[in-house]
């Protein structure tokens, strides 16, 4: 009788171990140090005496140093990609419509797990600005 209690005790044990290994496993893979980004250009540039489309492009530096550029990125286009948490400034800049301080976000802080969303669109008097909502 007591064999039985020590096999079904061990089984008990090992299903416990098994299922924390699971839960861990699951942690480490929904926390793989990234965020993930939404961006939306909104913005017709006819709405500003200029093409519709409006292409830009947009300077992406983390940490200090330039991550990456988006460059012709056009109204009505969408971007949703994972990034590295960490220090972000973003600029947008326009052969067009020719510098937009406007449309610089940051430097700031951005952790891992977080949703970002950027939607690029025409604010008061017509001035191009970034909206951007965290959840």
């Amino acid at each position: 009788m007591e064999m039985v209690r020590s096999r079904r005790s061990l089984w008990i044990l090992a299903l416990a171990f098994a299922l924390l290994l699971s839960l861990l496993a699951q942690t480490v893979l929904a926390s793989n140090g990234t965020f993930n980004v939404n961006v939306y250009h909104g913005i017709n540039g006819r709405s500003l005496g200029l093409s519709k489309e409006l292409p830009v492009d947009i300077s992406i530096y983390k940490d200090g140093g330039l991550l990456t550029t988006i460059e012709d990125f056009t109204f009505k286009s969408r971007l949703s990609t994972p990034l590295p948490a960490g220090e972000y400034l973003i600029m947008v800049s326009s052969d067009e419509a020719g510098p937009l301080p406007s449309m610089t976000v940051g430097p700031v802080q951005i952790p891992e797990g977080a949703n970002v969303y950027l939607h690029a669109k025409l604010g008061a008097n017509k001035t191009p600005i970034i909206a951007v909502r965290v959840k």
